[in-house]
């Protein structure tokens, strides 16, 4: 089957070369493998946030806002650049960052918030992390590029990314309680 399958498609771009009157033309690619331009993390450290434990009552109301909400920032940090124009050898004048669901973690289909991926017998149902964006007035965080916010490229100093995560009812079900998880990643377009 294989070889027939070969041969098949073999023949099928042999005869457009054979094919008279026609046009061609060349096609360069080319692009660039950068080194990471800055280095973006946690500010205070680490890669968790760690939530204040709260009761299913408290989060079986929060169904439009999240509840027990902790603040947090990314700090992406280009000082090691020097100035913009050394930022790879390019003219970056802004970057752009939000939060995107990481590898096993998804966003619930009801809400904009991210699903809890501890399935296990000790997990919480029906909970989720709603994030906001504090740096644009709060706006709850769609974890899609739509959420970027823009900021002037600093050299000088870290730029910081403003947020803060709460628990929210995701109307996947009724609450229980257990542990709640997710995980997210930071993305950075230099523009």
């Amino acid at each position: 089957m294989k070889k027939l399958t070969i041969a098949a498609i073999a023949m099928a771009f042999a005869g457009s070369a054979f094919a008279g009157d026609q046009d061609s033309a060349d096609i360069h690619f080319a692009g660039e493998v950068q080194t990471n331009i800055c280095t973006a993390s946690l500010v205070g450290g680490g890669t968790s946030v760690q939530l204040d434990p709260t009761d299913v009552k408290t989060v079986s109301a929060a169904t439009t806002d999240s509840v027990m909400k902790k603040d947090f920032a990314v700090s992406l940090d280009c000082t090691a650049q020097g100035s913009k124009d050394s930022i790879s050898g390019a003219s970056y004048d802004t970057v752009t960052g939000y939060l995107s669901p990481a590898k096993g973690t998804s966003i619930n289909s009801s809400t904009p918030a991210l699903d809890n991926t501890d399935v296990t017998a000790a997990g919480a149902q029906g909970v989720g992390f709603q994030v906001q964006n504090k740096d644009a007035s709060n706006a709850v965080q769609t974890f899609t590029s739509a959420d970027r916010v823009a900021k002037v490229i600093d050299t000088a100093a870290p730029m910081v990314f403003s947020y803060n995560v709460g628990y929210l009812n995701t109307g996947s079900g009724t609450v229980s309680g257990g542990l709640v998880a997710a995980d997210a990643m930071f993305i950075a377009t230099y523009q």
